[in-house]
């Protein structure tokens, strides 16, 4: 037999163009995998939480108003005639952006990070507020809490994120959120409870006494219950309103 004779055998994939697909597409996901691990240990191994400090004089501010952006908010019992502003921040592969600032009457906070890139990074802010001064807080995304504060008016409102107050003795709360949950719980005795919230849940603990209030309490699709007894001439007023959540009105 000659060399022409002979059979030549040419190098060929005879796999079927779906199963080279595929094994492309699982080559991929498992290289994306691998680079993303490796993106998320090199974030944790840099993780580091700093913490920083400022005092904002009040001045003749007849209120206080803090556009707080992304940042989670606690709001707690401060000084006379200062905000003082702590803020806890956590980076990692990344550095998390913060700024604070004051203009007029209005605290702005500017804080931001790429959580894909960094998990676990952000910032979290804490609020000394002075006894009795109105206080505005706003967010996007962040949940804003209010813990143990007497006198004044609070409103919180954000797009985006859950809304939390105990152990309250203030005059009023207002709260509204897009797709956050709404829980209050009073220490003593508000004027008013005003909460809404697009599509989550709503709970508020009244505490017991002389007082009593006009209740409003409507969702669209949710359940709705209450014991605190409406009262059209009542001294105070509780509105709550929600579309999909449930609201839960209890009495101390």
């Amino acid at each position: 037999m000659t060399e022409s004779d002979e059979e030549v055998v040419a190098d060929y994939d005879v796999r079927s163009p779906a199963s080279r697909t595929l094994l492309t597409v699982v080559g991929t996901i498992l290289t994306v995998a691998v680079v993303a691990g490796l993106v998320l240990g090199v974030s944790i191994l840099k993780r580091g939480t700093t913490m920083t400090t400022s005092d904002i004089e009040l001045g003749d501010a007849a209120s206080i108003k803090v556009d707080a952006g992304s940042s989670d908010v606690r709001i707690v019992q401060g000084d006379p005639g200062i905000v003082r502003v702590k803020a806890r921040i956590t980076s990692g592969l990344r550095k998390t952006d913060f700024q604070i600032g004051r203009r007029g009457d209005q605290i702005k906070i500017v804080s931001g990070c790429q959580s894909w890139l960094n998990p676990g990074c952000g910032v979290d802010t804490t609020l000394e507020v002075p006894e009795g001064y109105p206080v505005e807080i706003r967010t996007t995304s962040g949940d804003v809490t209010a813990s143990d504060i007497t006198e004044g008016v609070i409103t919180i409102i954000s797009d985006s994120g859950d809304i939390s107050g105990s152990g309250l003795e203030v005059d009023e709360l207002a709260a509204q959120t897009g797709s956050g949950d709404i829980e209050a719980s009073f220490a003593k005795q508000p004027f008013a409870f005003k909460a809404t919230s697009d599509s989550g849940d709503i709970s508020a603990d009244m505490a017991d006494g002389k007082r009593t209030y006009a209740v409003t309490a409507t969702s669209k699709s949710g359940d709705v219950s209450s014991d605190v007894k409406s009262d059209d001439d009542g001294a105070g007023f509780i509105r709550a309103t929600t579309s999909d959540g449930d609201i839960s009105l209890t009495m101390q």
